[in-house]
């Protein structure tokens, strides 16, 4: 991105906010600087209900919200499990 004051290979966040199933269809990409809590605490202050999150601690402490996990990142945590064991010798 071209910002003044920064260099092109800064690394910069787009959060991701998105509706729920039963309303009306919205996705939002929220540019920001940073990836600290303070950002998505702040937009999604007031909300209830369920948040589907990567497990990223920034999301801990949010009021009336429940955090949901993503399969797709645990699903991540099995196999560096299984890669970690030791090679298993057949024959």
């Amino acid at each position: 991105m071209r910002e003044p004051g920064r260099a092109a290979e800064t690394t910069s966040y787009l959060w991701l906010y998105r509706t729920g199933r039963y309303s009306p269809p919205i996705v939002l990409y929220e540019y920001q600087r940073t990836r600290a809590a303070e950002h998505p605490k702040a937009f999604l202050a007031g909300s209830k209900g369920y948040l589907h999150v990567d497990g990223y601690a920034g999301y801990n402490g949010l009021a009336d919200v429940t955090l949901v996990g993503c399969w797709a990142h645990a699903r991540r945590k099995f196999d560096d499990a299984l890669l970690s064991l030791p090679v298993r010798k057949t024959g």
